[in-house]
């Protein structure tokens, strides 16, 4: 963990129970954002700022904060806190759904317009460090950058839980907390149930892969997809003990498989489950397209469509929602509980 800032002598701030990308230091006055390169700490407080390390960058108070988001996944925040109000920008405004009109949209593909940001009032913007979009536009903008890694948590809770940062920047600690508590509550009693039918019943193995142009990558063991296949009771079919057997080469936060491999694990798997973006729908014969070499009648389907539901936004959110499919079709969790991100993949 950083070191705390020393502006007082009280070293720590509120507890971060689960994310590992960000805390707070010196009674919760400092925040701090890791990433793979570096740490750095902000504070909302000017006094807090003349006597911190000169490394520490000054934030604008709640009532001033006019906050841009460049990722989509952070819309979901601001919403889920109710800080519309504070929000005055957003990249790919094409994807958000009802997205206000007062709103400006900075771009998206062809990347930033920073002649937007400028007009558009922001004062911080909230994006992501990988592959550094956002090089040099604080300089030229005189705009905050706010470097959030909520993709890289390796818990489902992790990344839910920077729904407490967003609260602390747009001055809804309460209500960010309430809420993210809600949600670790729900996660946890699911995942509870979940273990009692697996230590009744065992676990099923569950394949999770994707393919592009012919080449199989699938997540890593010590990620989300894996986290969640756990807790719902599963056992992921690339666990550590699988990819080291084999010799994975992990590229970021995935495997690459070779065809072979691939084959081998599938057909030790109960279940086959996929992520897929398929606006006219995905089914049994479109898996069996994509991989003929699996015997998929031996297998449960079951996939997550993202042209269908916001996967990449609001479920991180609602990693309880996405556990208690999965406790469903692992083991029946739930009754005849309707899914909302991952569904049994039809005929």
């Amino acid at each position: 963990m950083p070191q705390p800032a020393q502006v007082q002598l009280e070293a720590e701030g509120p507890e971060v129970r689960w994310a590992q990308g960000f805390g707070w230091t010196d009674g919760g006055q400092i925040l701090w954002l890791a990433d793979a390169q570096d740490t750095t700490y902000w504070t909302r407080s000017r006094k807090a700022a003349e006597i911190a390390p000169r490394s520490t960058m000054l934030l604008p108070s709640p009532d001033e904060l006019a906050i841009g988001t460049w990722s989509t996944t952070h819309v979901p925040f601001v919403r889920a806190i109710g800080a519309e109000a504070q929000w005055v920008a957003s990249g790919y405004a094409d994807r958000i759904v009802a997205l206000p009109q007062s709103v400006a949209n900075l771009g998206g593909d062809a990347g930033l317009e920073e002649e937007m940001v400028v007009a558009s009032g922001v004062n911080v913007l909230t994006s992501y460090p990988f592959g550094n979009p956002m090089e040099g536009v604080a300089d030229r903008t005189g705009v905050t950058v706010l470097p959030l890694t909520e993709y890289a948590e390796p818990h489902p809770l992790g990344r839910a839980e920077y729904l407490r940062l967003f609260g602390w920047l747009t001055g809804r600690d309460s209500a960010a907390d309430r809420a993210f508590d809600q949600i670790e509550a729900a996660y946890i009693a699911k995942a509870a149930q979940a273990e009692a039918q697996a230590a009744l019943h065992g676990r099923p193995v569950v394949f999770s892969g994707s393919s592009q142009s012919g080449r199989w990558t699938a997540p890593g063991a010590d990620g989300v997809v894996a986290k969640l296949i756990a807790d719902a009771g599963g056992a992921y079919a690339f666990d550590q003990q699988v990819a080291d057997a084999l010799g994975l080469k992990k590229v970021g936060a995935n495997y690459e498989v070779e065809l072979e491999q691939c084959a081998a694990i599938a057909a030790g798997s109960d279940l086959w489950g996929k992520v897929v973006h398929a606006p006219e729908g995905w089914t049994m014969d479109k898996a069996k397209a994509e991989a003929p070499w699996c015997d998929f009648e031996q297998k449960a389907l079951f996939h997550c469509n993202t042209a269908e539901v916001d996967y990449f936004g609001q479920a991180v959110l609602e990693p309880h929602v996405m556990l208690a499919d999965l406790a469903a079709l692992f083991h029946g969790v739930g009754g005849d509980r309707t899914p909302v991100y991952f569904k049994p993949t039809p005929p």
